[in-house]
């Protein structure tokens, strides 16, 4: 996954407080962890690699069941949970809602290269942090979570827009 762009998409009201992105640098932080729920083998072992060359903890789960189970293990060494919108099984807003019933308080960010006109608003009224369109950069997307881990709000990937749910 060596994508020249991405973007997300802005919440249903409109609002957004994104900030133009600053040049993608590893900055230093207090280590956590990620749980990146897809069902693309590929797609999992990339966006890894990439989480953990900016020295983020990474746990996958190749479908909503298996990420489940991980989570229940885990739930107290990841801050945020990164899904596929689209997977057999439980889909990605399904497992959303039983990862929630764990850590009611967990940010979520859904990815998808296939949104419909209004799919990432309804994502978004799931309670989603952001909805990411793939393709994106994975330094940026290590930024973004970065700073969504600390509380932050995100800043933008550079050809895209910040929205939070």
């Amino acid at each position: 996954m060596r994508p020249q762009h991405g973007k997300l998409v802005e919440p249903a009201n409109g609002m957004s407080q994104a900030t133009v992105a600053e040049p993608t640098i590893a900055q230093p932080c207090e280590k956590f962890g990620v749980l990146v729920v897809a069902d693309d083998h590929l797609e999992r072992i990339m966006v890894r690699l990439g989480l953990e060359r900016n020295g983020l903890d990474v746990w996958l789960a190749p479908n909503g069941r298996e990420a489940i189970d991980l989570f229940s293990v885990h739930s107290e060494n990841i801050a945020l949970v990164l899904l596929d919108v689209r997977m057999p099984g439980l889909d990605g807003p399904e497992t959303l809602e039983a990862l929630r019933k764990i850590k009611p308080e967990v940010p979520a960010c859904f990815m998808s290269g296939n949104t419909a006109d209004r799919e990432p608003q309804k994502l978004l009224q799931r309670r989603a942090t952001l909805v990411i369109t793939k393709p994106f950069l994975l330094d940026d997307l290590a930024n973004i979570l970065r700073r969504l881990a600390q509380g932050l709000f995100a800043d933008p990937l550079p050809s895209g827009k910040a929205g939070q749910g």
